[in-house]
């Protein structure tokens, strides 16, 4: 019989590295449970399944199945952040770079399974008080990432407007498009509100000529889990 066929680096890798590896698994089974089932209907159980790990493997990596489920809210932020750079980046240069941007931040954003289970997480946290304790923690965060975001790719008109406010605005506004998607009857909806708020925000701010690379890496994205992880493809 032959021997089973080994990735050359495994034996190599250290506990801690391990250790990581099992608690990014366990977080990517849980997005993808709430994605599927939804916040009420994820359990243990079907997070175990879905991995493909020991029953004892959460319990060994979270306190509880809140921390889990943290640390999927907090893995999504990045995820999303990760997916706005790289949608901006993919923007060319244009007569109206301002809406190609807000145009791509709709089609590649805030249609992905980030998008969708982070409403499920901002939803289901006004009937849960510790989601909501962990989903307080993760707006404070997800505010400070999207204003780095915002000061690296736009730039104020005036002293009297603020970047980073008509980003957070932008924000509300297309996340409160995207509960919508599956009542509006087309696409060409979204895009004609879409072109007006561009229209009032370049009022504000413009994009900053030439700027097209990735936003830098908030300071506190160190930890080993969530440094440098793909994208998942929606």
């Amino acid at each position: 019989m032959s021997e089973p066929v080994t990735h050359p680096n495994s034996s190599r890798r250290t506990q801690t590295e391990r250790s990581e590896a099992m608690r990014l698994r366990l977080v990517e089974a849980t997005l993808d449970c709430l994605a599927s089932d939804g916040y009420a209907a994820t359990t243990i159980s079907k997070i175990v399944e879905k991995a493909q790990v020991s029953r004892g493997a959460p319990v060994h990596h979270f306190p509880s199945k809140d921390a889990l489920i943290a640390a999927a809210a907090e893995q999504l932020i990045r995820q999303l952040y990760v997916r706005l750079g790289h949608a901006i980046k993919s923007v060319d240069e244009s007569e109206d770079r301002l809406r190609d941007i807000i145009m791509i931040s709709w089609k590649e954003v805030f249609g992905t399974r980030e998008s969708t289970v982070l409403l499920e997480l901002m939803i289901a946290s006004t009937h849960d008080e510790q989601l909501t304790a962990a989903m307080h923690k993760l707006w404070t965060t997800g505010y400070g990432t999207l204003s780095v975001a915002a000061e690296h790719y736009f730039e104020p008109l005036s002293a009297d407007d603020n970047v980073r406010q008509l980003m957070t605005l932008t924000q509300w506004l297309l996340r409160g498009m995207s509960m919508d998607r599956h009542l509006v009857d087309g696409e060409h909806v979204f895009e004609h509100f879409l072109g007006l708020w561009s229209r009032l925000l370049a009022l504000h701010m413009r994009a900053r000529p030439g700027v097209t690379t990735l936003p830098p890496k908030p300071a506190y994205w160190d930890s080993t889990l969530m440094t440098e992880t793909p994208v998942h493809k929606a």
